[in-house]
């Protein structure tokens, strides 16, 4: 319940911010007036005639933007398409069964069609919501360049530990041209102590012992990330005769290179060191833009996993022979939402709503629904605030989230925004 209304209280504050300017007419000594230099940052893009201006599904666009798109028919092909993802994945999963593995493409096209599916809900309730904000954002939230990670610590579990998690990440981003971008990755993160496992067996403790229950593992993690993403803007609306300008489509290429390292302690034995390498040659995607604050993103493609182990005791790592992985899928629905409009106040605040499924299996996290344990990966649900002063070049932008998945939980994120690198006027 708290959660619903936390979620319509953020749907309707560009409505409370779009009556606020409508009610100033009049600009006071403290905001740019309409006849500012053309240097100064222009204000948010806002309809005219608020939700008259685009009905639904009629073949009309959201008036002052650049790009003719109409939301109403967007939100149609996205759930249409969304549905039958979903419907296909959730047929072949109740006719297949459990004969296949955890691994099975069907659960990563169950996942990104219902987010396809409930985005285009959400996207309807949003528009519904928030009648005078169907505009574009203007420097809306995105991946910060640099940005801190915590996971909170701790656990329920009667005497055992989950330290706090630490991570870093850098994410410039450089304009190749007006219609192409690349953004190189390098992450990161690690657990601040060990986690600690115990087994509730009655009896096997010692008197000279302080916990309940006897540790039986002890493990440490690090994961360190690397790639890059490059984004080509095809050109809309695409060559046909007869365009049904359902927005902008982006294709983009993300590899992606992944270590997972676990220190692991049975008891009282030595320490043995176990090493996962994956490679993502071929992620492939497309980014939708739905609506001019609204976007439906999604990646796939194959995994290349290299295992590693030492003995007990020692740091020598065996290698193992490159083998085929878990069929990778990522889904992602966006929301912007205007909290302060650029040119209107001093500080622009604008907000972003995430939600994002993610099918890997390769740190053990997964969503299990009732008696279905091991099929399904984790859902995230996160939301971005960034900050900046009219007319600076950097930004401030702070991000709070929580996955859900067994080993999952809330995190939040601090993150600095510097320009562009390669685009003019930044």
């Amino acid at each position: 319940m708290r959660a619903a209304l936390l979620l319509a209280a953020l749907l309707l504050a560009p409505t409370v911010a779009f009556a606020q300017e409508a009610a100033g007419d009049e600009p006071s000594a403290d905001e740019p007036s309409a006849d500012s230099a053309p240097g100064d940052v222009p204000g948010t893009v806002w309809p005219l005639d608020g939700r008259r201006a685009c009905p639904s599904l009629r073949a009309c666009c959201v008036p002052g933007e650049d790009e003719c798109t109409h939301p109403g028919m967007s939100r149609l092909m996205l759930g249409i398409s969304g549905g039958a993802a979903f419907a296909a994945g959730a047929g072949t999963f109740l006719w297949v069964g459990d004969s296949l593995h955890s691994g099975d493409p069907q659960s990563a096209v169950l996942g990104v069609g219902l987010i396809g599916l409930g985005g285009s809900l959400v996207g309807m309730i949003a528009d519904w919501m928030t009648p005078g904000s169907g505009g574009r954002v203007h420097d809306r939230p995105g991946r910060p360049t640099v940005r801190l990670t915590v996971s909170p610590g701790g656990t329920s579990t009667l005497d055992e530990a989950a330290p706090y998690g630490l991570g870093i990440r850098v994410d410039p981003t450089i304009a190749l041209n007006a219609r192409v971008s690349l953004q190189p990755h390098l992450g990161v993160s690690m657990g601040l102590g060990n986690s600690a496992h115990v087994a509730p067996v009655v009896g096997a403790v010692s008197s000279d012992q302080e916990s309940a229950f006897p540790v039986v593992l002890r493990t440490w993690k690090m994961k360190v990330t690397a790639g890059a993403e490059l984004a080509v803007r095809l050109p809309y609306p695409l060559a046909v005769k007869r365009p049904m300008y359902t927005g902008a489509v982006e294709v983009r290429w993300k590899p992606m290179w992944e270590l997972r390292r676990r220190t692991l302690q049975p008891g009282a034995a030595n320490v043995q060191i176990v090493e996962h390498n994956a490679l993502y040659p071929v992620n492939l995607g497309l980014r939708w833009h739905v609506a001019p604050r609204q976007r439906f993103t999604f990646y796939a493609g194959p995994r290349i996993d290299w295992l590693s182990f030492s003995d007990p005791g020692d740091i020598e790592l065996r290698r193992g022979k490159a083998t085929m992985g878990t069929f990778y899928g990522e889904a992602w629905w966006q929301l912007d939402i205007p909290f302060s409009p650029l040119g209107r106040r001093k500080t622009s605040v604008n907000g972003r709503l995430n939600v994002g499924y993610i099918h890997s299996h390769l740190d053990g996290q997964r969503l299990d629904v009732g008696a279905i344990v091991g099929y399904f990966g984790p859902v995230e649900l996160s939301f971005d605030l960034r900050i900046r002063k009219v007319n600076a070049p950097v930004a401030v932008q702070v991000t709070a989230g929580y996955r859900l998945a067994t080993g999952g939980g809330p995190f939040v994120e601090l993150g600095f925004v510097a320009p562009e690198l390669g685009r003019k006027g930044t």
